[in-house]
């Protein structure tokens, strides 16, 4: 009898912690919990809401925190407890400063009965900007948009042509001065017109040859742009572009003729590994085509990953290997390395594989 008595206590204070836990807690009711400013400026400064809230149960609760998505987003709340019937608030106040566009902001709001999410939305209408914010990177008196000068992707199939918008700070005219400018062979530069008055804007027209590029892939190219009015420290500009080989529209028989890559596996997993481990991950790369595969380019987005493959050619039917090697030194954390292969596949010429994992601390703490 004694452990039964025992048994029935155990059980009855269990069930007593199960209601007074179910049942005997505090909520946030809040009356709304998403708030839309609707347009706002983006030079209006601050914009305020708050959410009201009801403790609707029956017991006190109080506010331990609460978090905002952005830094754009600074939260307030009841600091002290809310008895049960009470009311309360969470204040959520926006900077739309340099944050044109949409947004969607959430407010994660806990306390000791559980968590809440709030929402603010709305539209900033872009400032006004003068000529010389809207034209905010200079060389000299030349001003453009951005110093990234963008081609997007392009292909090998010909020279493209991209025009950029500029603008003449200066009292003077100005002309392009190439005899100091440092632009690669594949990059031609001209000014549309070849002269722009004081105050004036104009056209920065760059002609990119792929084919004398002799790359694909992401690439990024630094030039240096200088005009005659006044001989300035070089200013660095970007030109950026993503290359792929051009293959000409072909024949359901020539398709299916031609070459074409297979990867078994696409991603490798190698779990955690110490820093300064050299991990190692095999690819089997196939030619299920016809005609001879061949590897234009094998590239990594890091440094730390190199390959080793044993013929930048595969015979139709059969397959290689591809390693690659992973030097972990120096890396913390999740790591998520690609390695993009271009080859004469028509249908697919650029195709990817990835290795990943976690990278922890040696045992010597490096």
């Amino acid at each position: 009898m004694k452990l039964n008595f025992e048994m029935r206590y155990t059980l009855l204070s269990m069930l007593i912690l199960f209601v007074n836990f179910s049942f005997g807690q505090g909520n946030l009711k809040f009356e709304n919990e998403t708030y839309d400013f609707g347009d706002i400026k983006e030079d209006g400064g601050y914009v305020e809401t708050i959410f009201g809230f009801i403790n609707d149960g029956d017991q006190p609760i109080k506010i331990t925190g609460v978090r905002a998505s952005c830094g754009c987003t600074t939260p307030g709340w009841t600091k002290e407890e809310v008895m049960p019937g009470d009311s309360g608030f969470v204040k959520a106040r926006y900077n739309p400063r340099n944050r044109p566009g949409k947004f969607r902001k959430s407010l994660r709001v806990s306390s000791n009965g559980g968590q809440k999410m709030l929402y603010i939305t709305g539209l900033v209408m872009p400032k006004p900007r003068n000529v010389l914010e809207e034209y905010s990177i200079s060389s000299g008196n030349l001003r453009l948009k951005q110093r990234s000068l963008n081609f997007g992707k392009i292909t090998t199939e010909k020279t493209v042509e991209k025009n950029f918008d500029v603008y003449n700070s200066g009292s003077d005219s100005i002309q392009l001065y190439t005899e100091l400018m440092e632009v690669p062979d594949h990059l031609q530069l001209k000014l549309q017109p070849e002269v722009i008055a004081a105050g004036e804007k104009g056209v920065l027209t760059i002609q990119f040859d792929p084919v004398k590029r002799d790359d694909l892939g992401f690439l990024s190219d630094n030039i240096t742009i200088q005009t005659d009015s006044v001989v300035t420290q070089k200013n660095q500009f970007y030109v950026i572009s993503s290359i792929e080989e051009f293959f000409p529209e072909m024949s359901a028989d020539k398709l299916d003729k031609a070459a074409k890559l297979q990867i078994e596996e696409r991603v490798f997993d190698f779990g955690k590994a110490s820093a300064g481990d050299m991990v190692e991950a095999e690819f089997v790369l196939t030619n299920a085509g016809r005609e001879k595969l061949n590897f234009r380019k094998i590239k990594s987005n890091c440094s730390c990953v190199t390959y080793d493959i044993k013929s930048s050619n595969i015979k139709k039917g059969k397959s290689q290997t591809l390693k690659l090697m992973f030097d972990t030194r120096g890396r913390r954390g999740n790591q998520y390395k690609t390695v993009t292969i271009f080859s004469n596949d028509p249908v697919a010429p650029t195709q990817m594989v990835t290795i990943k994992g976690t990278i922890q601390k040696s045992e010597d703490g490096k």
